[in-house]
């Protein structure tokens, strides 16, 4: 089996702007294991959730002949579509964003099962497994609320139980205590390293390996929980 999870070599992000020319990421290259936890820190501004969102398929690096984003069990991401992204994302990639980005009309055990929704095959129990990692976050007496009825601890607590539904390859993680106070937030990402070490038990699959886990951060105490730590600086990771 291919060790490497995503591989991505030179990528290049550049926004026009009026007042000139903004180089984001330059040569920007990453290998991403199964199972291992990378941090990248960098400054304010430095691209790191550009990065990120690049890697996820959410944003376009910089037309480059040799820019190459290759999730191994798909192939190359750059040749996609748009709907052939958004499958890939729904099927192989957990997101968990500083905002949470939940939605407010729907209670939280519909909120994590929604992901599933974009699948080609759905999960006929999707709403069992919902409610079982909910119970794994520790909301399962909070079960028909809604996001606005809990705390920012709480709906981050959804949000990563969401990011585990489908049981992705890997998870992008864009600063995900970066609302939290900083007892919530180490919290969070202890429950984030735990329960996604148990996906393959939850799947009674015992053979699975764990997703691997890319965390965005600007705060050291986080960083040093991950088993890399690379810097970005001035479009360039080291």
């Amino acid at each position: 089996m291919n060790d490497i999870v995503l591989s991505a070599k030179h990528i290049m992000k550049t926004y026009k702007l009026p007042s000139g020319n903004i180089k984001v990421l330059n040569d920007f290259s990453i290998d991403i294991k199964r199972s291992e936890h990378i941090a990248i820190v960098g400054k304010s501004g430095s691209g790191k959730s550009t990065a990120l969102h690049i890697l996820g398929t959410l944003d376009k690096p910089d037309k480059c002949a040799e820019t190459s984003i290759n999730f191994t069990s798909v192939g190359e991401l750059t040749r996609l579509s748009e709907n052939r992204k958004a499958l890939l994302r729904a099927e192989k990639i957990g997101f968990v964003f500083q905002t949470y980005h939940l939605m407010p009309e729907m209670n939280i055990v519909d909120n994590v099962a929604l992901p599933n929704m974009a699948l080609r095959k759905r999960n006929p129990n999707v709403r069992e497994r919902a409610i079982a990692l909910l119970k794994a976050v520790g909301l399962g007496e909070r079960l028909e609320h809604k996001p606005l009825e809990l705390s920012g601890g709480e709906q981050q607590r959804v949000a990563v139980a969401r990011a585990l539904i489908n049981s992705p390859e890997l998870i992008l993680a864009d600063e995900p205590t970066g609302n939290l106070d900083p007892a919530t937030g180490e919290s969070i990402l202890d429950l984030l390293f735990s329960l996604s070490s148990r996906i393959p038990q939850l799947d009674e699959n015992e053979e699975a390996a764990p997703p691997a886990l890319l965390i965005v951060t600007h705060t050291p105490q986080i960083a040093q929980k991950c088993d890399r730590i690379l810097t970005l600086d001035n479009g360039v990771l080291n």
